[in-house]
């Protein structure tokens, strides 16, 4: 479920990137609030909010920077709503130290190359493209 105060362009974005990146098991146990304020130079970032009994990470927040351009809000929405899955699937734990089971030192990698960024970039952009073709 995504909650928040988004307008209806970046509800429908939002809404089919999560068809593209989710199952839709993972649709109905995910929460995803978006909220908007003045990040400084961040676009945007994710954060969990709450885990389930298993103490999987099942809630999340992302933050959007609320002077960007409705078009950088959507490419950055793909991109968060990637590191959401990445999270959910475990993939990538909220330390930020482990890859799809094994330890990475995010300090010794430069940000653009830490192998979350590298497929948050790639595939947060396709499916950014794939909406943008659609509309």
């Amino acid at each position: 479920m995504i909650t928040g105060k988004v307008n209806k362009k970046l509800r429908e974005a939002t809404d089919f990137f999560a068809s593209e990146l989710f199952t839709p098991q993972m649709k109905r146990h995910i929460e995803v609030r978006i909220r908007q304020r003045d990040l400084g130079t961040w676009h945007g970032f994710v954060s969990i909010d709450d885990y389930n009994v298993l103490n999987q990470p099942r809630s999340f927040v992302i933050e959007l920077h609320k002077n960007d351009s409705e078009e950088e809000k959507m490419k950055t929405l793909a991109h968060e709503l990637v590191h959401v899955r990445q999270y959910a699937r475990n993939e990538l734990n909220d330390e930020m130290n482990t890859w799809k089971g094994r330890k990475v030192d995010s300090d010794a990698i430069d940000y653009d190359d830490q192998p979350w960024e590298v497929e948050a970039n790639k595939l947060g952009n396709e499916i950014y493209e794939l909406y943008t073709n659609k509309t």
